[in-house]
């Protein structure tokens, strides 16, 4: 809450009784707008109108303006002019209130001086301040207006002039500095380039939740210990008050700090949070700090701000990824080749945490650890940056893998000393960690995080709170290698639709005049152009939690690309199956989105069967079912998958309103030679007409096996021996077009 300053006045009250008549120009303008204050208070009022300078433009007849300016004067205004101010007499209880009027540069643009009676004795003075503010704000914003406009146009001109150079000079500085630097020392720079520009002795920037002080200029001297003596200050002002402070006088009449020249300026996040200060010092005989450096100083503090977010992590004040790419670029450039090292860093249990015990102090748990990447306990010269929610990276400039790993078990041994949680029940802390060694490459630092990464996770599978040393003979660590590629892969194909739909033939086996159906397949291209299946891929999909990505994609696509034929879908009566994964299933988002792409598709009722597969359906039984509920009332028909693979299939079946079973391939394969594999498919067989359900056999490949299931009753094949998978929008326009041929034969014979 702001404090105003409660100033008492000399003696001699003048009694309030009326607005009276304009006389001159000026009480031409204080009666006009005290006209205004009295209709918006509900009470009669004076008042006097000064301009930037303490200059009076009028007043009202009864108050002293000389006074009043003088009152003004003692309160350092015009320069400290931010928040009203207020007096109150001792006689009559006159409450006399000093409102600022700002230009955009938190210049003085003028001051309304309102004399009135307080409310009520007992009322706090600044309530009644706050409440005079609030009743005046449209007498205060047409002054505002009114006064601007009054400004001479040589004077208006001159201030755009000089901001419009300053805004060109520092778009210019900033280009030129990006352009040929790291990012870590454009903060540097652009310091170093303002603290010049506003003809500054010391420059300094200070934010402190990312532990970061840096200085420009003079770096000793009696300037640097006003900084020393007024930090905790100015950082306190930008945190109350959110607006530059200009102080031309510090020091001065015996106060404990050097005397200088000061200015501050916040460094506000886009929410409008205050992370920190920009600070500039000069000697008490230099030029006074004024509006264009008020100015500028705001606008290099934006763009402090907006480098600093992208390079320092908001919880830790690590670098972020991009911001350790930048250091390490600059070390690249700065120091001969080296044996250098890279630990990733995994917090154990973090989730575990959060749940049990909350976020606040997950968070702090993460600040914890991020103290023990970073130095005294890491050696110097080494940086560290959060790159995920529990995952660090720091990177060791002069130090080999094996002497990471020295690095990495000190850390672990801190870790596990934490005393993190509630008093009589404090949580186990402990870190797994990856070490792989940096090497001077392109993309050296990825190659080598990625590697750190994969040692990391093979220590959280051998047990966690391990050290790992990443090998390439590592069977393991090599399968999490491929993973790391195939999300590669499968990511890239997301982002430029590397994607392709292909379909193939469901055949009726029993009644060929039946229309069949067909069941949608993905292909990507591969990076040499061929077309393959991502089966391979899938296994790193789940594991990577991308296949809700895939499936969303999947749908949507196949839905946009049926919706042109509905009519040909509906008059041939065919269907077309959708594979949806476990992992989409629990997915509320999911749902939700394929029901609206449903909706706005208008397929035919009964034409989309949805498969998911019998140990998708296990895993999430109740979701399936609820997925089942929504999307069967939009139409939609549901197989099984893989029928026959689990230990729960009858209760998937009584659980599950599922119209068709798909047998698993392998009991398909040599159901010719396998006696086995020949009861499995007759006994599936049997259970699926007993519940009125449709059968299709899989992998049928050879005219041998296709003979096998149509005896044993099987409803329909799919298989390479009738049909290859062939593209979704060839095989829609065969089908619009053997419509059309149709059409064209019935109207003949008609």
């Amino acid at each position: 809450m702001v404090k105003y300053p409660r100033i008492v006045p000399p003696s001699g009250v003048v009694h309030l009784t009326k607005v009276l008549p304009a006389r001159t120009p000026g009480d031409a303008l204080a009666h006009t707008y005290g006209q205004l204050a009295a209709a918006l208070l509900g009470t009669t009022v004076r008042i006097c109108v000064f301009d930037g300078a303490l200059a009076m433009l009028g007043c009202s007849e009864g108050l002293d303006a000389q006074a009043l300016g003088k009152w003004l004067q003692e309160a350092g205004w015009p320069h400290k002019a931010r928040n009203p101010i207020a007096r109150v007499t001792y006689q009559g209880r006159q409450l006399l209130t000093a409102i600022p009027l700002l230009n955009c540069d938190e210049s003085l643009l003028g001051a309304l001086v309102v004399q009135q009676t307080p409310q009520r004795a007992t009322q706090p003075l600044a309530t009644d301040v706050r409440n005079l503010v609030q009743k005046l704000t449209p007498c205060i914003e047409c002054l505002h207006r009114e006064l601007a406009a009054a400004v001479p146009a040589n004077e208006r001109l001159q201030n755009m002039t000089e901001r419009t150079a300053e805004l060109e000079w520092l778009f210019k500085i900033t280009n030129g500095i990006k352009a040929a630097s790291s990012n870590r020392h454009v903060i540097e720079e652009l310091l170093a380039a303002a603290t010049t520009r506003l003809r500054s002795k010391v420059g300094v920037l200070h934010i402190p939740e990312k532990h970061l002080t840096l200085r420009a200029g003079v770096k000793t001297g009696p300037l640097s210990e006003a900084w020393e003596q007024s930090q905790a200050h100015l950082m306190t002002w930008a945190l109350r008050q959110r607006k530059p402070l200009v102080v031309n006088s510090a020091g001065r009449g015996g106060k404990q700090l050097t005397p200088c020249k000061m200015m501050s300026v916040p460094i506000q996040r886009d929410s409008g949070q205050v992370i920190g200060i920009m600070a500039f010092f000069n000697s008490p005989d230099a030029a006074d700090f004024g509006a264009r450096h008020s100015f500028l100083g705001r606008h290099v503090g934006r763009q402090m701000a907006s480098i600093v977010e992208a390079h320092f992590d908001l919880i830790t004040g690590l670098y972020t990824r991009d911001g350790l790419e930048q250091i390490y670029g600059q070390l690249l450039e700065q120091s001969s080749p080296a044996e250098r090292s890279v630990i990733y860093v995994d917090i154990d249990h973090l989730r575990v945490v959060n749940e049990t015990h909350g976020f606040e102090l997950g968070n702090e748990l993460i600040v914890r650890i991020a103290e023990l990447v970073s130095p005294p306990f890491v050696p110097a010269g080494a940086f560290a940056g959060r790159v995920a929610g529990d995952r660090f990276v720091v990177v060791l400039p002069e130090c080999d893998p094996r002497g990471a790993a020295q690095v990495a078990k000190k850390a672990q041994s801190a870790a596990c000393a934490l005393r993190i949680g509630p008093q009589g029940d404090p949580i186990e802390v402990s870190i797994s960690c990856g070490i792989a060694a940096l090497v001077d490459m392109p993309q050296g630092l990825a190659r080598a995080i990625a590697a750190a990464e994969i040692a990391c996770k093979t220590a959280k599978s051998r047990g966690r709170n391990r050290t790992e040393l990443y090998a390439c003979e590592d069977s393991s660590m090599m399968r999490r290698q491929d993973d790391v590629v195939a999300i590669g892969q499968l990511r890239s194909a997301l982002k430029s639709d590397g994607f392709m739909l292909y379909a193939q033939r469901i055949v009726p086996l029993q009644n060929p005049e039946l229309p069949g159906s067909y069941e949608i397949l993905l292909r990507m291209r591969s990076p040499d152009g061929d077309i393959q299946s991502p089966g391979p891929l899938i296994g790193a999909a789940t594991g990577y939690q991308l296949l809700p990505a895939i499936d969303r994609w999947v749908t949507g696509h196949a839905l946009r690309q049926l919706a042109p034929y509905r009519s040909t879908i509906r008059s041939r009566g065919i269907t077309f199956a959708l594979n949806v994964s476990g992992q989409s299933i629990a997915d509320e988002a999911f749902i939700h989105q394929l029901a609206e792409q449903l909706r706005g598709a208008t397929l035919p009722r009964g034409s989309i069967t949805i498969e998911i597969t019998e140990q998708a359906a296990v895993t999430n039984l109740a979701r399936a079912n609820d997925m089942l509920q929504k999307l069967r009332a939009l139409g939609c028909q549901f197989a099984l998958d893989d029928f026959g693979t689990g230990a729960n299939s009858l209760t998937i079946l009584k659980a599950l309103q599922i119209g068709r079973v798909k047998i698993e391939g392998n009991f398909i394969r040599d159901i010719v030679s396998n006696s086995r594999s020949q009861a499995t498919v007759r006994s599936i067989i049997e259970l699926a007409k007993g519940l009125s359900l449709e059968t299709v056999a899989e992998y049928v490949e050879t005219e041998e096996i296709a003979n096998a299931v149509r005896k044993l009753g099987v409803d329909y094949a799919q298989g390479y021996f009738y049909s290859m998978p062939e593209p979704l929008e060839k095989v829609l326009t065969e089908l619009a077009q053997d419509e059309s041929r149709r059409m064209r034969r019935m109207y003949m014979e008609i």
